[in-house]
């Protein structure tokens, strides 16, 4: 029905999901107002391609596809932003000056504590990925294990080490704001 312009359809369709997919936005954005907004383009495009929808059945996974392409594309437009690059251009500037080297150094040092702190597969594969800049399938290829596990690994590892992190990196961004 929701193919053929029911708007009923599309209404029940929105009461069933809006709040699921509210409550999955807001979590990365951390904006009612973002997350609201993430909700109701989504919507807006369902309505808009509805003619080309082939299950009505399989709708949940893709209205979070498509809140999670939307969410993906919204990270990308704020990294291009000027104020974005007027903070990393601030971060520049504060490398430069003269105490900028012991910070890092305090940082580095604790992402090694917070690294020996996962489990030696994470430990080893968070390192070749972020250390040593190694792709996936070159890590895969060094440890003789599947693509798919590197990927896991990784994923794993570094929601483990941004959590251990997170403390140490609230420190770290309150020395860099003026």
């Amino acid at each position: 029905m929701l193919r053929q312009g029911s708007q009923w359809a599309f209404e029940a369709m929105f009461t069933k999901y809006s709040k699921e997919l509210f409550v999955y936005s807001l979590q990365f954005t951390k904006s009612t107002e973002r997350a609201e907004e993430i909700v109701h383009d989504v919507f807006l495009r369902l309505w808009l391609n509805r003619d080309k929808l082939k299950d009505v059945d399989s709708l949940r996974p893709l209205l979070f596809q498509m809140s999670r392409n939307h969410l993906i594309n919204a990270f990308r437009a704020n990294a291009n932003s000027p104020v974005f690059e007027e903070y990393v251009e601030h971060l520049d500037h504060r490398r430069s000056e003269a105490h900028s080297p012991l910070e890092y150094e305090e940082f580095v040092a604790q992402l090694h504590r917070c690294l020996e702190r996962l489990p030696r597969q994470q430990r080893v594969i968070v390192a070749k990925s972020k250390l040593e800049e190694l792709s996936v399938s070159e890590i895969a290829s060094q440890l003789g294990i599947s693509v798919q596990t590197v990927r896991n690994q990784l994923s794993q590892g570094l929601k483990e080490v941004r959590r251990l992190l997170s403390s140490c990196l609230m420190f770290l961004m309150l020395l860099f704001i003026k």
